[in-house]
């Protein structure tokens, strides 16, 4: 449902499965009993025949994803500042190290890589179990959730997802039949590419999905074709001459569509052309 309490519901619901994870974060959430089960249990669910158990399985899945992302980013935080912390008491002069302080920080070394890897294994349950099968699922709704908790792992921890490996469900999906769905893998590159420090690292992802990004530019879901200008902004913006003289030849009509809104966006990228 698209009504106000529908969505009232679905960010609570959301931010309960978030809540519980950052409750978790410090000791459950390595116990090998509470986030295996729980994990089992929505893997399962979201391959019913259902399509509500489906879709509901599916979304909490993901935001717990999402909620281990975060946790996994901050294990990664917490991995440099004890480096930092080892190397400054390594560069000391023998006389004046602390050995307790060295013990201590190498057994903090020893308990972070294992969360590290508890973590991963985790994640990857998720993304294999869930993810892989559910991006490509009959209900384009769920299909858009995919692409959005995608994009937003992406832009949190790109370290571990901004690579060809999560890049290319994106470019796959942006072919999609149903405007929701691509409207959300755009959306979901703008937050990348509108980042300069990331948007260098999709060079790769650039050269061979661009003829469809600048195809985008004339969907016939106007609301896509608006982002997708949007988008070709950023590129011009932050990804220094990844577009040709051709392919601005085919956004700049789009100036004089009917729908003022995409209109004015292509008349801001002809601007910063």
């Amino acid at each position: 449902m698209s009504s106000r309490p529908w969505r009232r519901f679905r960010a609570g619901f959301s931010e309960l499965v978030a809540t519980v994870v950052r409750r978790c974060q410090y000791s459950v959430i390595y116990d090998g009993f509470l986030m295996d089960s729980w994990i089992s249990f929505l893997t399962g669910l979201s391959d019913s025949q259902v399509r509500a158990f489906r879709h509901t399985s599916t979304l909490a899945a993901l935001k717990l994803m999402t909620a281990l992302v975060d946790v996994a980013l901050g294990v990664h935080v917490q991995q440099d500042n004890n480096q930092r912390h080892l190397e400054a008491e390594k560069a000391k002069e023998l006389g004046r190290r602390g050995t307790e302080k060295m013990e201590a920080l190498l057994e903090k070394r020893r308990e972070l890589l294992e969360q590290q890897e508890e973590m991963e294994v985790l994640m990857n349950v998720v993304f294999k179990g869930v993810f892989v099968h559910r991006y490509r699922d009959v209900v384009p709704e769920i299909r858009a959730v995919c692409m959005e908790e995608l994009g937003i792992w992406m832009r949190r921890f790109p370290g571990s997802f901004l690579t060809d490996s999560y890049l290319k469900y994106i470019g796959w999906t942006l072919h999609d039949k149903q405007g929701e769905v691509r409207l959300q893998c755009v959306k979901a590159l703008q937050g990348i590419y509108g980042n300069p420090d990331m948007a260098p690292q999709l060079e790769l992802f650039t050269g061979r999905f661009k003829p469809r990004l600048v195809a985008m530019a004339q969907d016939k879901e106007p609301e896509v074709a608006l982002e997708a200008v949007k988008l070709q902004i950023l590129l011009v913006q932050n990804v220094g001459d990844s577009l040709s003289e051709e392919d601005c030849q085919s956004i700049y009509p789009v100036v004089f569509v009917a729908n003022r809104a995409l209109a004015s966006a292509a008349g801001t990228f002809l601007f910063h052309r």
